[in-house]
C-alpha cells in the first residue's frame, strides 16, 4: 500500500533526524568535555613543574635565577616545548627560558607570536617575603591538533550514523506501521461490508418506492411491497443498532457503568425473549446446569453477548433442535457455554467467525438475516470485560462458544 510505504518512510526519516539531532548535541558536548579535560591535563602537568622547579630557584642579587637549573633542564625532552620565566614583584619579566613566550603574567589560553599557549604562574617567597614570580607556559598545538581530529572523526561518522540508522529505522519502522495497515486493511474491509449490507435494503425500498410511484404497475402486490418495505427497514435498523453497540464497546474512551450483574437473572431474561420463537420451531433451550453466579460488570453489554449468542443458536439449529446454555464458578472465572445442535462451522471458517459481516456460508446465512455484527459484538464485550471466548464446533452436530469472565 503506497499511503503505508509513506507513513514508513517519514517514520524512518524523522526517526534518522531525530538521531542525528542528538548525534550533533551529543558531539559537541563530548567536544567540550574532551577539551575541557585537555586543558586540565595541561595546567596538572604545568601545576606540577611549578612545583619541580618552585624548590631549585636561587636568589641573585635580590633577584630570582635559574641558570644552573636550565643548564640541567636543557637534556630533558618534557622541557624542550616548556617556556619558562622569572618575573620581579613588580612584574617585570627577568629571565626567560626555552622558546619565546608571552611575556605578561597571566592564567589561562594566551595568543602568542607563534600560536596559543597554556600559562600558569605562582609567587616566589624567600622567608616570607615575596621575590617575584615563575610562570610557565605550553604550546597547546598538540592539544588543539587532537580536538580537530575529534572534531573531523564526529563529522565523518555522522553520514555512516545517518545511513545506518536509516536502514535500521526503516526495518523497525516496518513493524511499527503493521498494526496501522492491518487498521487500515480492517477498515477499508468494514466500509466493503458496510456499503453491501446497506445496498441490498436500500436497494429493495428504492424498487418499491418505484413500484409505488406507478399504480398501474401496482395491481394486487401493494401489501406485498410494503412487506418488503419493512423487512428492508427493519434490517437497516438492526444494521445500524449493532454498528452503535460495536463502536460504543470497542470504543476504549467510551465509559460502561460496571455493577454487580446476576448472570442468571440476565440469561433467563434473554431465553424468555427467545422461547416463543424457539417453540415455533420446536426448539428446546436447557439452563439446567446454570448455576448462580455473578460479576461486576456492564449489564447492557452482558446482555447483548447472550442474546447475540443465544439468537445465534437458534438461527442455525433445526426444527425440534436443542439450545443449551450453562455456567460454573471454577476458581476466579465464571465459564459460561452456549451449545446448539445445529449444522457446524467448517473448520475453515473457525478463525473468521468473529470477524465484522463474516459469512461462512452466505447461501445459508442470508436465509436467516441478521447484521452480520453479532459475533463482533460478543467478542468485544467479552474482552472488554477481561474476558475470552472460544468456539468449537463440528459439521453436522453443533456449536459450542465457551466464555470466561473474571468473577464478581
Amino acid at each position: 500500500m503506497k499511503i503505508i510505504n509513506k507513513i514508513r518512510f517519514r517514520l524512518a526519516l524523522w526517526f534518522v533526524g531525530m538521531v542525528m539531532l542528538l548525534h550533533a548535541a551529543d558531539g559537541a558536548l563530548s567536544l567540550v568535555v574532551f577539551e575541557s579535560g585537555l586543558k586540565r591535563t595541561m595546567d596538572v602537568g604545568l601545576e606540577d613543574l611549578i612545583a619541580e622547579i618552585q624548590p631549585v630557584i636561587e636568589i641573585d642579587d635580590g633577584k630570582p635565577s635559574l641558570d644552573v637549573w636550565a643548564g640541567h633542564a636543557r637534556q630533558r625532552k618534557d622541557l624542550i616545548r616548556a617556556t619558562v620565566q622569572l618575573f620581579d614583584p613588580e612584574k617585570h619579566l627577568i629571565k626567560e627560558y626555552g622558546p619565546h613566550g608571552v611575556t605578561r603574567l597571566a592564567r589561562g589560553t594566551l595568543k602568542g607570536e607563534h600560536g596559543a599557549v597554556r600559562s600558569m604562574f605562582a609567587p616566589i617567597e624567600k622567608d616570607s617575603v615575596a621575590m617575584g614570580y615563575l610562570q610557565l607556559q605550553m604550546p597547546t598545538d598538540m592539544y588543539e591538533d587532537a580536538i580537530n581530529q575529534f572534531g573531523v572523526a564526529l563529522i565523518v561518522l555522522a553520514p555512516v550514523v545517518a545511513v545506518a540508522v536509516g536502514i535500521c529505522a526503516y526495518v523497525f519502522s516496518g513493524a511499527a506501521v503493521k498494526p496501522i495497515e492491518k487498521t487500515m486493511l480492517m477498515l477499508r474491509r468494514f466500509v466493503a461490508d458496510a456499503g453491501h449490507e446497506l445496498n441490498t435494503p436500500v436497494a429493495t425500498i428504492e424498487a418499491c418506492l418505484e413500484t409505488v410511484q406507478n399504480p398501474s404497475k401496482m395491481g394486487d402486490i401493494s401489501s406485498e411491497l410494503f412487506q418488503m418495505m419493512k423487512r428492508a427497514s427493519e434490517r437497516l435498523r438492526h444494521l445500524s443498532k449493532d454498528l452503535i453497540v460495536l463502536a460504543r464497546i470497542e470504543d476504549p474512551e467510551s465509559e460502561l457503568h460496571r455493577t454487580e450483574v446476576d448472570l442468571r437473572e440476565v440469561v433467563s431474561t434473554v431465553v424468555a425473549e427467545y422461547e416463543p420463537l424457539a417453540r415455533t420451531r420446536q426448539i428446546s433451550i436447557d439452563m439446567e446446569h446454570f448455576c448462580d453466579a455473578s460479576i461486576e460488570a456492564h449489564e447492557e453489554s452482558i446482555y447483548e453477548i447472550f442474546n447475540n449468542l443465544i439468537d445465534n443458536a437458534i438461527k442455525y439449529s433445526p426444527d425440534r433442535g436443542k439450545v443449551s446454555v450453562s455456567a460454573e464458578n471454577r476458581e476466579q472465572l465464571v465459564i459460561i457455554t452456549v451449545s446448539d445442535t445445529g449444522h457446524g462451522v467448517p473448520p475453515a471458517c473457525i478463525d473468521h467467525i468473529f470477524d465484522r459481516f463474516y459469512r461462512a456460508d452466505d447461501s445459508r446465512t442470508s436465509s436467516v438475516g441478521g447484521s452480520g455484527l453479532g459475533l463482533s459484538i460478543v467478542k468485544a464485550a467479552v474482552e472488554r470485560h477481561g474476558g475470552n471466548i472460544a468456539v468449537e464446533s463440528v459439521e453436522g452436530e453443533g456449536t459450542t462458544f465457551m466464555i470466561s469472565l473474571p468473577a464478581g
